[in-house]
Protein backbone atom coordinates (compact mmCIF):
# COMPACT_ATOMS: atom_id res chain seq x y z
CA UNK A 1 0.00 0.00 0.00
CA UNK A 2 2.49 2.52 0.91
CA UNK A 3 4.32 1.56 -1.99
CA UNK A 4 1.77 2.00 -4.30
CA UNK A 5 1.15 5.51 -2.72
CA UNK A 6 4.73 6.27 -3.46
CA UNK A 7 4.73 5.55 -6.83
CA UNK A 8 1.80 7.42 -7.79
CA UNK A 9 3.05 10.36 -5.97
CA UNK A 10 6.21 10.17 -7.93
CA UNK A 11 4.62 9.34 -11.31
CA UNK A 12 1.51 11.83 -10.91
CA UNK A 13 3.55 15.00 -11.82
CA UNK A 14 6.03 12.94 -14.65
CA UNK A 15 2.52 11.97 -16.52
CA UNK A 16 1.75 15.42 -16.26
CA UNK A 17 4.21 17.22 -17.96
CA UNK A 18 4.76 14.18 -20.58
CA UNK A 19 1.32 15.05 -21.69
CA UNK A 20 1.56 18.79 -21.56
CA UNK A 21 4.75 18.21 -23.88
CA UNK A 22 2.93 15.10 -25.83
CA UNK A 23 0.34 18.29 -27.15
CA UNK A 24 2.65 19.64 -29.92
CA UNK A 25 3.44 16.02 -31.27
CA UNK A 26 -0.41 15.67 -32.03
CA UNK A 27 -0.74 18.52 -33.52
CA UNK A 28 1.45 17.18 -36.36
CA UNK A 29 -1.11 14.27 -36.28
CA UNK A 30 -3.64 16.63 -36.43
CA UNK A 31 -2.29 17.76 -39.92
CA UNK A 32 -1.27 14.39 -41.08
CA UNK A 33 -2.33 14.02 -44.85
CA UNK A 34 -4.03 10.42 -43.87
CA UNK A 35 -7.60 10.77 -42.70
CA UNK A 36 -7.09 8.11 -39.73
CA UNK A 37 -4.03 9.29 -38.14
CA UNK A 38 -6.20 12.95 -38.57
CA UNK A 39 -8.87 11.36 -36.74
CA UNK A 40 -6.23 9.90 -34.16
CA UNK A 41 -4.83 13.44 -33.23
CA UNK A 42 -8.07 14.57 -32.98
CA UNK A 43 -8.95 11.66 -30.79
CA UNK A 44 -5.78 12.41 -28.47
CA UNK A 45 -5.90 16.48 -28.67
CA UNK A 46 -9.48 16.50 -27.15
CA UNK A 47 -8.47 14.06 -24.74
CA UNK A 48 -6.15 15.39 -23.47
CA UNK A 49 -7.83 19.05 -23.16
CA UNK A 50 -10.83 17.09 -21.81
CA UNK A 51 -12.68 18.48 -24.75
CA UNK A 52 -16.53 17.25 -24.33
CA UNK A 53 -19.62 18.40 -25.65
CA UNK A 54 -22.38 18.29 -23.20
CA UNK A 55 -23.62 15.29 -24.55
CA UNK A 56 -20.43 14.03 -23.97
CA UNK A 57 -20.07 14.68 -20.28
CA UNK A 58 -23.51 13.41 -19.42
CA UNK A 59 -22.37 9.96 -20.91
CA UNK A 60 -19.22 9.94 -19.04
CA UNK A 61 -21.04 10.88 -15.62
CA UNK A 62 -23.38 7.92 -16.09
CA UNK A 63 -20.58 5.68 -16.56
CA UNK A 64 -18.46 6.97 -14.14
CA UNK A 65 -21.30 6.59 -11.73
CA UNK A 66 -21.25 2.96 -12.61
CA UNK A 67 -17.56 2.56 -12.42
CA UNK A 68 -18.03 3.90 -8.36
CA UNK A 69 -20.61 1.63 -8.02
CA UNK A 70 -19.11 -1.02 -9.07
CA UNK A 71 -15.92 -0.33 -6.65
CA UNK A 72 -18.41 0.09 -3.91
CA UNK A 73 -19.70 -3.13 -4.52
CA UNK A 74 -18.87 -6.12 -2.14
CA UNK A 75 -20.61 -8.75 -4.71
CA UNK A 76 -18.39 -11.62 -4.81
CA UNK A 77 -18.23 -13.63 -8.34
CA UNK A 78 -16.43 -17.03 -9.47
CA UNK A 79 -13.68 -15.95 -11.81
CA UNK A 80 -12.22 -17.73 -14.48
CA UNK A 81 -8.76 -16.48 -15.97
CA UNK A 82 -7.39 -17.10 -19.08
CA UNK A 83 -4.73 -14.45 -19.19
CA UNK A 84 -1.25 -13.94 -18.69
CA UNK A 85 -1.94 -13.46 -14.75
CA UNK A 86 0.67 -10.65 -14.01
CA UNK A 87 3.89 -9.49 -15.39
CA UNK A 88 5.96 -11.84 -13.19
CA UNK A 89 3.21 -15.19 -13.95
CA UNK A 90 4.80 -17.71 -15.48
CA UNK A 91 1.99 -19.58 -16.94
CA UNK A 92 1.86 -22.14 -19.70
CA UNK A 93 0.05 -21.72 -22.48
CA UNK A 94 -1.77 -25.11 -21.62
CA UNK A 95 -2.77 -23.29 -18.18
CA UNK A 96 -3.61 -20.01 -19.99
CA UNK A 97 -6.48 -22.32 -22.48
CA UNK A 98 -7.22 -24.01 -19.24
CA UNK A 99 -8.30 -21.05 -17.41
CA UNK A 100 -7.32 -20.77 -13.75
CA UNK A 101 -10.48 -20.67 -11.29
CA UNK A 102 -10.69 -18.42 -8.60
CA UNK A 103 -13.49 -15.92 -6.86
CA UNK A 104 -13.08 -12.52 -6.14
CA UNK A 105 -14.92 -9.49 -5.54
CA UNK A 106 -16.39 -7.33 -8.01
CA UNK A 107 -14.75 -3.84 -6.86
CA UNK A 108 -11.30 -5.34 -7.10
CA UNK A 109 -12.10 -6.91 -10.34
CA UNK A 110 -13.00 -3.20 -11.00
CA UNK A 111 -9.66 -2.13 -10.58
CA UNK A 112 -8.79 -3.66 -13.72
CA UNK A 113 -11.22 -1.37 -16.06
CA UNK A 114 -9.25 1.13 -17.97
CA UNK A 115 -8.74 4.41 -15.78
CA UNK A 116 -10.89 7.42 -16.97
CA UNK A 117 -8.01 9.50 -19.13
CA UNK A 118 -7.88 5.77 -21.61
CA UNK A 119 -11.10 5.27 -21.77
CA UNK A 120 -11.60 8.57 -22.60
CA UNK A 121 -9.16 8.09 -25.44
CA UNK A 122 -10.72 5.36 -26.49
CA UNK A 123 -14.38 7.25 -26.72
CA UNK A 124 -12.99 9.86 -28.67
CA UNK A 125 -11.17 7.45 -31.26
CA UNK A 126 -14.80 6.00 -32.16
CA UNK A 127 -15.98 9.54 -31.64
CA UNK A 128 -13.27 10.83 -34.58
CA UNK A 129 -12.84 7.40 -36.36
CA UNK A 130 -16.43 6.69 -36.68
CA UNK A 131 -16.11 3.07 -37.02
CA UNK A 132 -19.43 0.69 -37.77
CA UNK A 133 -17.97 -2.32 -35.64
CA UNK A 134 -15.40 -2.59 -33.33
CA UNK A 135 -14.36 -5.88 -31.67
CA UNK A 136 -13.18 -5.53 -28.11
CA UNK A 137 -11.33 -8.72 -26.32
CA UNK A 138 -11.74 -8.47 -22.94
CA UNK A 139 -14.84 -6.77 -21.32
CA UNK A 140 -13.98 -7.07 -17.81
CA UNK A 141 -16.91 -5.61 -16.22
CA UNK A 142 -18.07 -3.46 -19.05
CA UNK A 143 -16.73 0.26 -18.32
CA UNK A 144 -14.52 0.45 -21.21
CA UNK A 145 -17.37 -1.22 -23.59
CA UNK A 146 -19.46 1.46 -22.24
CA UNK A 147 -17.71 4.78 -23.26
CA UNK A 148 -17.37 2.79 -26.86
CA UNK A 149 -20.60 2.25 -26.87
CA UNK A 150 -21.52 5.72 -26.00
CA UNK A 151 -19.64 7.08 -28.45
CA UNK A 152 -21.40 4.64 -31.35
CA UNK A 153 -24.54 6.10 -29.63
CA UNK A 154 -23.89 9.80 -30.09
CA UNK A 155 -22.19 9.10 -33.68
CA UNK A 156 -25.90 7.22 -34.50
CA UNK A 157 -24.19 4.10 -35.36
CA UNK A 158 -21.56 1.55 -34.99
CA UNK A 159 -22.04 -1.77 -33.12
CA UNK A 160 -19.58 -3.79 -30.72
CA UNK A 161 -19.17 -6.99 -29.56
CA UNK A 162 -17.03 -7.18 -26.56
CA UNK A 163 -15.60 -10.84 -25.62
CA UNK A 164 -14.83 -12.28 -21.98
CA UNK A 165 -13.70 -15.28 -21.10
CA UNK A 166 -15.65 -15.54 -17.63
CA UNK A 167 -19.03 -15.96 -16.80
CA UNK A 168 -18.93 -14.39 -13.89
CA UNK A 169 -17.47 -11.02 -14.94
CA UNK A 170 -19.41 -11.30 -18.73
CA UNK A 171 -22.65 -10.73 -16.53
CA UNK A 172 -21.14 -8.10 -14.44
CA UNK A 173 -20.45 -6.35 -17.85
CA UNK A 174 -23.97 -7.35 -19.31
CA UNK A 175 -25.62 -5.62 -16.35
CA UNK A 176 -23.10 -2.42 -16.93
CA UNK A 177 -24.22 -1.96 -20.90
CA UNK A 178 -28.47 -2.82 -20.12
CA UNK A 179 -28.02 -0.91 -17.18
CA UNK A 180 -26.91 2.24 -19.15
CA UNK A 181 -29.19 0.93 -22.39
CA UNK A 182 -26.53 0.02 -25.23
CA UNK A 183 -28.66 -1.84 -27.05
CA UNK A 184 -25.73 -1.39 -29.78
CA UNK A 185 -23.20 -3.97 -27.33
CA UNK A 186 -23.20 -8.09 -26.84
CA UNK A 187 -21.27 -9.50 -24.42
CA UNK A 188 -19.81 -12.90 -26.04
CA UNK A 189 -18.54 -15.64 -22.98
CA UNK A 190 -16.29 -17.97 -23.52
CA UNK A 191 -12.66 -17.95 -24.03
CA UNK A 192 -10.79 -15.93 -27.07
CA UNK A 193 -9.79 -19.20 -28.38
CA UNK A 194 -13.12 -20.67 -28.38
CA UNK A 195 -15.01 -17.58 -29.26
CA UNK A 196 -12.82 -15.06 -31.70
CA UNK A 197 -13.05 -16.95 -34.73
CA UNK A 198 -17.10 -17.35 -34.86
CA UNK A 199 -17.42 -13.74 -33.71
CA UNK A 200 -15.37 -12.44 -36.66
CA UNK A 201 -16.69 -14.47 -39.23
CA UNK A 202 -20.25 -12.50 -38.55
CA UNK A 203 -19.07 -9.35 -38.17
CA UNK A 204 -16.92 -8.47 -40.83
CA UNK A 205 -15.94 -6.28 -42.20
CA UNK A 206 -14.30 -4.90 -38.88
CA UNK A 207 -12.68 -1.65 -38.31
CA UNK A 208 -12.41 -1.16 -34.99
CA UNK A 209 -10.28 -3.88 -32.97
CA UNK A 210 -9.07 -3.59 -29.22
CA UNK A 211 -7.19 -5.90 -27.57
CA UNK A 212 -7.30 -5.73 -24.08
CA UNK A 213 -7.96 -9.48 -22.92
CA UNK A 214 -5.02 -11.47 -23.20
CA UNK A 215 -1.57 -9.91 -22.43
CA UNK A 216 1.02 -12.50 -23.58
CA UNK A 217 3.54 -11.95 -26.73
CA UNK A 218 2.08 -15.32 -28.29
CA UNK A 219 -1.52 -14.61 -27.90
CA UNK A 220 -1.48 -11.28 -29.06
CA UNK A 221 0.56 -11.79 -32.03
CA UNK A 222 -1.95 -14.97 -32.76
CA UNK A 223 -5.27 -12.59 -32.42
CA UNK A 224 -3.77 -10.10 -34.42
CA UNK A 225 -3.16 -12.60 -36.98
CA UNK A 226 -6.06 -14.24 -37.07
CA UNK A 227 -8.14 -11.38 -36.94
CA UNK A 228 -6.57 -9.78 -40.18
CA UNK A 229 -8.86 -11.28 -42.93
CA UNK A 230 -11.63 -9.96 -41.06
CA UNK A 231 -10.74 -6.24 -41.16
CA UNK A 232 -10.86 -3.81 -43.51
CA UNK A 233 -8.24 -2.42 -45.80
CA UNK A 234 -7.62 0.74 -43.18
CA UNK A 235 -8.85 -0.85 -39.72
CA UNK A 236 -7.71 0.38 -36.90
CA UNK A 237 -6.08 -1.91 -34.33
CA UNK A 238 -5.64 -0.67 -30.23
CA UNK A 239 -3.43 -3.22 -28.33
CA UNK A 240 -3.40 -2.45 -24.75
CA UNK A 241 -0.61 -2.39 -21.99
CA UNK A 242 1.88 -2.87 -24.80
CA UNK A 243 4.62 -1.54 -22.47
CA UNK A 244 3.15 -4.05 -19.97
CA UNK A 245 5.99 -7.09 -20.01
CA UNK A 246 8.96 -7.34 -22.06
CA UNK A 247 6.88 -10.22 -24.09
CA UNK A 248 4.16 -7.61 -25.05
CA UNK A 249 6.68 -5.17 -26.19
CA UNK A 250 7.95 -7.87 -28.69
CA UNK A 251 4.85 -8.44 -29.79
CA UNK A 252 4.01 -4.18 -30.31
CA UNK A 253 7.39 -4.31 -31.99
CA UNK A 254 6.37 -7.07 -34.25
CA UNK A 255 2.51 -5.52 -34.95
CA UNK A 256 4.66 -1.87 -35.64
CA UNK A 257 7.19 -3.40 -37.89
CA UNK A 258 4.56 -5.66 -39.85
CA UNK A 259 4.24 -4.88 -43.72
CA UNK A 260 0.79 -5.07 -43.20
CA UNK A 261 0.76 -2.06 -41.15
CA UNK A 262 0.75 1.47 -42.47
CA UNK A 263 1.86 3.81 -39.29
CA UNK A 264 1.89 3.27 -35.86
CA UNK A 265 1.55 5.38 -32.35
CA UNK A 266 2.90 4.21 -29.91
CA UNK A 267 1.36 5.94 -26.51
CA UNK A 268 3.32 4.15 -24.31
CA UNK A 269 0.61 2.50 -22.33
CA UNK A 270 -1.31 1.89 -25.63
CA UNK A 271 -0.44 0.98 -29.36
CA UNK A 272 -2.68 2.43 -31.97
CA UNK A 273 -1.65 0.40 -35.73
CA UNK A 274 -3.37 1.50 -39.42
CA UNK A 275 -3.20 -0.89 -41.93
CA UNK A 276 -2.51 -0.26 -45.14
CA UNK A 277 -0.44 -0.77 -48.17
CA UNK A 278 2.10 2.15 -49.90
CA UNK A 279 5.23 0.58 -50.32
CA UNK A 280 8.03 3.21 -48.26
CA UNK A 281 5.52 5.06 -46.56
CA UNK A 282 5.86 3.27 -43.17
CA UNK A 283 5.49 5.77 -40.37
CA UNK A 284 6.45 5.38 -36.52
CA UNK A 285 5.27 7.57 -33.97
CA UNK A 286 6.17 7.79 -30.07
CA UNK A 287 4.33 10.18 -27.69
CA UNK A 288 4.92 8.87 -24.29
CA UNK A 289 1.71 9.21 -22.26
Amino acid sequence: MIRSVVKNIITSPLRMVRRTLAKSSVGKLMLHPHVKVRAVGMALSETLNNVLSTDERDWIKRIEDRRKSLLNSDQEISVIAYGAGTPSTTRTMEEMKAGVQSKGLVRNISKASKAPFWAKLLFKLIRTLKPSTCIELGSCVGISASYMSAAFKLNGGGVLKTLEGSPGTAEVAKESLQGLGFENATVVVGPFHATLAGVLQTAKPIDFFFNDGHHHRDAVLEYFEQSLPFLTEDAVIIVDDISWSPGMKNAWEQIENDERVLITVDLQHIGIAILGKQPGAKEKYRIPL
